[in-house]
């Protein structure tokens, strides 16, 4: 047990000095601002920073994740299957979840609908993809819903806490002109320089929403090896903190991006409204529910094999 808790501490200080080292590696070569937004041009194609951090936070969540699963007992195939399918639906379900409140409505085709290079993704899809997916998914495997999507809380909020560096790059996700001279000293100079847009330095709410959800990153990370919680009731945090942080925080604060600003509904973003209603309540009703009628489901530290 000792050895397991050990190893678990060194994944994720890697993990963290990966991010750490990509973030470096992103902002040291740049003399100026705004950064570039691509990291490497191959001539036919450019990769973005954006993509790059996403695609770091899913390869550290799923690296946390194997681990997890050799510790329930969970087969790893069941991930790396599961990633085949999810990942490119969890895209498209984004993808669909902005075209349907996007106001513009400049979608022609099929294909402009589906053109993610045209940008326009939600988290709030990506969540509602996955979780229907492996509803359907874990049920043909014979293998706990609930328990894997503990499981997956963990790597959505690590993809969101990475990821947002990405929007960082792009200059986007960022709140109204600081007026505190306080948190100008406190904000390091490369973000301050980079959230200076229009004259103005900018409150960096993706970094605001960054340290939210790492707060909660810590919180199930702890609490999740304490006999405190049921099977799926971290998952269920997990929707409570980030709907409370997102929709009554970070949300009304913000006001960059072009494509945060197309999605309003009645003068307010939609993510206010989908935040509070679909992730806040949405754990609250999950927690109430699933341990009435599903009591039997016990402690998720309890768990150390795959159960149905």
């Amino acid at each position: 047990m000792k050895n397991k808790k050990n190893n678990e501490i060194v994944v994720y200080l890697i993990s963290l000095l990966a991010f750490a080292f990509l973030i470096f590696i992103a902002i040291y070569f740049q003399t100026t601002t705004p950064y570039n937004k691509v990291a490497l041009d191959l001539g036919f194609a450019k990769i973005a920073w954006y993509a790059v951090f996403i695609l770091t936070g899913l390869i550290i969540a799923v690296v946390w994740s194997i681990q997890e699963f050799r510790l329930k007992g969970i087969k790893e195939d069941f991930l790396f299957d599961a990633l085949f399918w999810s990942v490119p639906l969890a895209i498209i379900g984004s993808r669909i979840y902005y075209v349907i409140f996007d106001p513009v409505k400049d979608y022609n085709t099929i294909l402009d609908i589906l053109d993610v290079t045209r940008g326009g993704l939600s988290i709030h899809g990506v969540v509602i993809t996955v979780f229907v997916f492996l509803i359907f998914y874990s049920k043909k495997k014979n293998v706990n819903f609930w328990l894997i999507m503990d499981i997956v809380a963990v790597g959505f909020l690590l993809g969101q806490i990475i990821g947002r560096w990405g929007n960082f790059m792009n200059q986007e996700a960022y709140g109204p002109a600081i007026e505190s001279t306080t948190i100008l000293n406190i904000l390091p100079t490369f973000i301050k320089d980079q959230m200076f847009i229009n004259g103005f330095y900018h409150h960096p709410t993706f970094l605001y929403e960054g340290i939210w959800n790492t707060i909660g990153l810590i919180l199930i990370l702890i609490i999740r090896r304490k006999r405190i919680f049921k099977v799926g009731d971290h998952f269920a945090l997990y929707l409570i903190w980030y709907g409370f942080g997102r929709g009554l925080i970070i949300e009304p604060l913000r006001i960059g991006g072009a494509q945060y600003d197309a999605l309003r509904f009645l003068g307010l973003p939609v993510n206010v409204y989908l935040s509070i209603i679909l992730f806040f309540i949405g754990g609250l009703f999950l927690i109430y529910f699933k341990n009435k009628y599903n009591p039997n489901l016990g402690f998720y530290k309890d768990v150390s094999r795959q159960g149905k």
